[in-house]
């Protein structure tokens, strides 16, 4: 279903929010329509996937959320967040030069440290899916981070030695988020194909996994069609991991 304006054609620019996620998500509850996008110098309380902090220095990152309204059921809704892993992932590769991977399901890596990060928030009623708020956060400026994720994380800067700007990224970033998104409504067998392209653990890699039943090891055997992660464990019992904490393990010969 085509989207009534493009993405990011109505952008609100904050100095501090607590996240651009809770602001979109007032937007949307609201009424706004889709395409409304969010960019924030700065955020007070940032945050990822399973409740993590977000570490939103003014100026150092794109804080970014868009509001969606997809006529999908909510339990599609996981094609969307592959979807906007993929247009953050060739925005960096494509127009930044860096070796970006993607980490099921929605981790942007760079030599196995995190760039980027994409939280979807969505809301239903009566079985329907209301609105889906996308935030997108990029480390973009930061030459350091806090010690809690100072071996895990990285930036453009300290990857490239540019200076990038967040609105340039955002600039950037847009039109492939559009693309990407559209495709996720159209043909989902595009975004599962070009994903496994870009994320080279999520097939015959050995893996751990914490979800919320608690934690499995196996090796990955691809997506489902819903956009799971399939693990094959060492039983040789399939399971598809719809969410969870995926680390890639060390086998020992």
């Amino acid at each position: 279903m085509p989207i009534e304006k493009k993405l990011g054609s109505t952008v609100l620019r904050f100095d501090r929010v607590s996240s651009t996620n809770d602001v979109a998500k007032d937007f949307a509850s609201s009424g706004a329509r889709e395409g409304l996008c969010v960019i924030a110098k700065e955020q007070t309380a940032g945050r990822g996937r399973q409740g993590r902090t977000w570490s939103s220095p003014a100026g150092d990152g794109l804080y970014m959320s868009v509001v969606l309204r997809p006529a999908i059921k909510p339990s599609d809704a996981g094609m969307i967040t592959l979807a906007s892993a993929i247009a953050v992932a060739e925005t960096l590769r494509l127009d930044y030069e860096t070796d970006a991977e993607i980490k099921w399901p929605n981790d942007l890596m760079v030599r196995g440290r995190k760039i980027s990060g994409i939280l979807i928030e969505s809301a239903i009623q009566d079985d329907e899916l209301d609105y889906i708020v996308l935030g997108v956060g990029v480390n973009t400026g930061q030459s350091s981070f806090p010690e809690d994720v100072a071996n895990t994380a990285t930036s453009l800067w300290l990857e490239t030695r540019r200076t990038v700007s967040p609105e340039d990224f955002a600039d950037a970033l847009l039109p492939r988020l559009e693309h990407w998104y559209l495709a996720s409504l159209a043909d989902q067998a595009s975004i599962t194909s070009h994903w496994k392209k870009l994320s080279p653990t999520s097939q015959n890699c050995a893996v751990s996994v914490e979800t919320s039943d608690g934690s499995i090891e196996g090796i990955t055997q691809g997506l489902t069609s819903r956009g799971g992660l399939m693990v094959e464990l060492a039983n040789g019992e399939k399971r598809e991991i719809v969410a969870g904490d995926v680390r890639v393990r060390t086998l020992t010969v």
